[in-house]
């Protein structure tokens, strides 16, 4: 008899029963992230890609593959794999996001900048300006 046949809940059977286990979401999600991040562009298949993200998190391709291709169904997933996926592409996000807040701030710094310079033109504009800590006498 095969696996499927003995899998009550197989997508390919049609009886299908959602996760509600959110540890598998996520781990599906931090293992997308990684699958990302190691997709090599043109050429490069997504099955390669989730092999070397499970590799450099520190799980075997297979477990990758289970996770990838059954986190909708799985009552939960193995808590080292969860950890080690947490662990690796938890940091990656982390790391998206301070730069993500490095380049917001660089944006209101320039913004600033900016409209200092675009403010309302003063009175005198085009004329010298006395040097700091001259008085006004030498200036007559």
């Amino acid at each position: 008899m095969s696996d499927t046949k003995r899998v009550k809940s197989d997508l390919k059977q049609g009886n299908s029963v959602m996760s509600t286990s959110i540890a598998a979401m996520e781990a599906f999600d931090l293992l997308n992230a990684g699958t990302r991040k190691h997709y090599r562009g043109a050429g490069d298949t997504p099955t390669a890609a989730r092999t070397r993200a499970a590799k450099e998190a520190g799980i075997s391709p297979a477990q990758a593959e289970r996770v990838w291709k059954r986190w909708r169904t799985m009552a939960s997933v193995d808590g080292d794999v969860y950890r080690r996926l947490r662990n690796r592409y938890g940091n990656l996000c982390a790391w998206i996001e301070n730069t993500a807040d490095a380049m917001e701030r660089e944006r209101r710094e320039i913004e600033e900048t900016d409209a200092v310079y675009q403010g309302p033109s003063p009175i005198g504009e085009g004329m010298a300006r006395p040097a700091k800590g001259a008085s006004r006498q030498e200036m007559r």
